[in-house]
């Protein structure tokens, strides 16, 4: 066992790089930064589609119960209501189910690789664990699955967040067979690659946005288009130089 200077020394160390995730001028953790953003962003907006579309069986029946007996102006009228309730409650029920499923999945994305970057050492071992820890701790203060409570519900919690964990275990472990080797180098290799296809896409935007006010373009998907069109200009000029 480690002196107590030497605990602390690299509590420290950890300490200070899991800070550097939230220097946006620090391009060192930014893939960490970048897929705790995205597939926090991408959990809630799957949650609200499903949870919106999901409940729109349930809004309607109770919408026809409570609106039998009930006068309007005229079947516009009436219309009109039955719309406006059916979006109120896929929004309703849309944000309730998006919210969880970002609390859920954003939280066991951030603590996992919070967890990487403040040891430095990535471990398959991250995601069972703090997916069971997740799904625990939400089934307890908002009883996010439909599980009974007590003890039997608690497990039930632990058990589905150890099964999803451990699926997005078999994924890195088969990415690591893949390129045959252990699974901080294969975090590595991934973090690289990862890096290197942000900085290129980053790049394009950025030629993107010129384009839009050299040119004035309003919107990205013309701009898109046009730089694409201007690069296939430049290759066949490109080749007809070499021809030459």
């Amino acid at each position: 066992m480690g002196e107590p200077n030497d605990v602390f020394e690299r509590f420290k160390a950890g300490w200070n790089r899991v800070k550097r995730i939230y220097n946006f001028d620090d391009d060192e953790y930014a893939m960490e930064r970048d897929t705790c953003i995205r597939m926090s962003r991408l959990a809630f907006l799957c949650g609200f589609f499903v949870g919106g579309i999901s409940s729109s069986k349930t809004a309607h029946d109770r919408y026809e119960r409570y609106s039998v007996g009930k006068q309007f102006y005229n079947k516009r009228d009436a219309m009109r209501r039955k719309y406006d309730y059916a979006i109120l409650m896929f929004a309703k029920n849309g944000f309730r189910t998006g919210f969880r499923a970002f609390a859920l999945a954003g939280s066991v994305i951030v603590l996992t690789t919070h967890m990487t970057v403040f040891r430095d050492r990535f471990s398959p071992f991250y995601f069972p664990i703090f997916s069971g820890l997740t799904a625990l701790i939400m089934h307890r203060a908002c009883g996010v699955f439909a599980f009974p409570l007590g003890i039997y519900g608690q497990f039930q919690a632990i058990g589905l967040g150890l099964m999803t964990g451990s699926t997005l275990s078999a994924v890195s472990w088969l990415y690591t067979l893949a390129i045959d080797k252990s699974f901080d180098e294969s975090y590595r290799q991934f973090k690289a690659d990862y890096v290197q296809d942000m900085n290129e896409k980053n790049a394009e935007e950025l030629k993107v946005t010129k384009l839009m006010k050299e040119e004035g373009i309003k919107l990205r998907m013309f701009a898109y288009r046009r730089l694409q069109e201007l690069e296939k200009q430049k290759m066949l000029e490109d080749a007809g130089k070499q021809d030459t």
